[in-house]
């Protein structure tokens, strides 16, 4: 009898071993040991992995959080600050210029946005800008109020629903190279898969 326990009992060992492997891997990517400025968050596409991360600046480029948000797509780096809007408003993306650039050091980096002249521009503008929800989601798919600052424990989750139509139709308004293409983000959910050991260095301003 005492053999056949034995037995039992290597036979569970690694089945015992693969279940506590998962769980601290479910503990990690849960953000629980994370700032959001060393999380690494990933999206598979057909085209190969996107990521976002969070790269904290020396200031505060935005009065909800002293983060930006770097979109790696397989062609190029977007860049985004965040505003929230008071009540059911939510989240919404700012398009960027590189903060790193030296000329984000005088003021931050400058809007990617064009300028608007007319009320037709201003409504091609508000109707891209509607495209860039952001959503930080926690382990529990709650919705967070407001993007985390750094600091902050990452969250397990992010959507950004409609970016990938954004960057399918009006791509080179999200970035400064103004002959960008068409660029293919698949609808999904950016899944926290990696943490730094170190943050980013920090961006302007």
């Amino acid at each position: 009898m005492a053999r056949i326990v034995r037995a039992a009992l290597r036979c569970a060992l690694p089945s015992v071993l693969a279940l506590g492997a998962t769980a601290a891997q479910a503990e990690e990517a849960s953000g629980a040991a994370c700032p959001a400025e060393r999380a690494i968050y990933t999206l598979p596409s057909e085209d190969g992995e996107i990521r976002a991360s969070f790269i904290p600046a020396r200031n505060w480029p935005s009065v909800v959080t002293n983060l930006y948000l770097r979109l790696t797509t397989t062609q190029r780096d977007y860049w985004f600050s965040f505003a929230a809007s008071n009540g059911y408003g939510g989240i919404s993306l700012l398009p960027v210029a590189n903060p790193y650039a030296a000329e984000a050091e005088d003021g931050g980096p400058a809007s990617t946005l064009p300028e608007t002249e007319t009320p037709e521009d201003e409504a091609i503008e508000n109707e891209l800008l509607g495209r860039l929800r952001f959503m930080a989601l926690g382990s529990d798919l709650a919705v967070a109020e407001n993007p985390p600052s750094a600091g902050d424990q990452a969250p397990p989750y992010l959507m950004m629903p409609e970016l990938g139509l954004a960057l399918w139709y009006d791509p080179a308004s999200l970035t400064t190279d103004k002959d960008a293409g068409q660029d293919f983000v698949p609808r999904g959910v950016f899944k926290l898969t990696g943490c730094l050991a170190e943050a980013p260095p920090k961006a302007w301003p």
